[in-house]
């Protein structure tokens, strides 16, 4: 799905997250925080777009906006000074 056609889809759920965004996995964490992780690597390239291999989110809106925010950033021209906003995120 593009991340044009995945950003008009209405999510309320997790499992609407799941089907809008199915290049990735979503989990509960035990604390209740949502957690998305991408099913395939990411290069090089992708790190300078910005991409990170795993998100997470306080609930289902704020995670379908960061969803959001990277499927705009995989279709952006790469910028050596763009970093995953996910300080912890070190699997590159």
């Amino acid at each position: 799905m593009s991340g044009e056609k995945a950003a008009s889809v209405p999510v309320l759920t997790v499992s609407g997250l799941q089907e809008a965004f199915p290049g990735w996995s979503i989990r509960r964490s035990s604390a209740g925080r949502l957690w998305a992780t991408r099913n395939g690597r990411l290069t090089n390239e992708d790190y300078n777009r910005g991409l990170c291999q795993t998100i997470d989110g306080d609930d289902v809106g704020q995670l379908a906006e960061e969803l959001r925010r990277q499927a705009a950033l995989a279709v952006a021209p790469p910028n050596s000074e763009a970093r995953c906003s996910a300080a912890w995120d070190t699997s590159h």
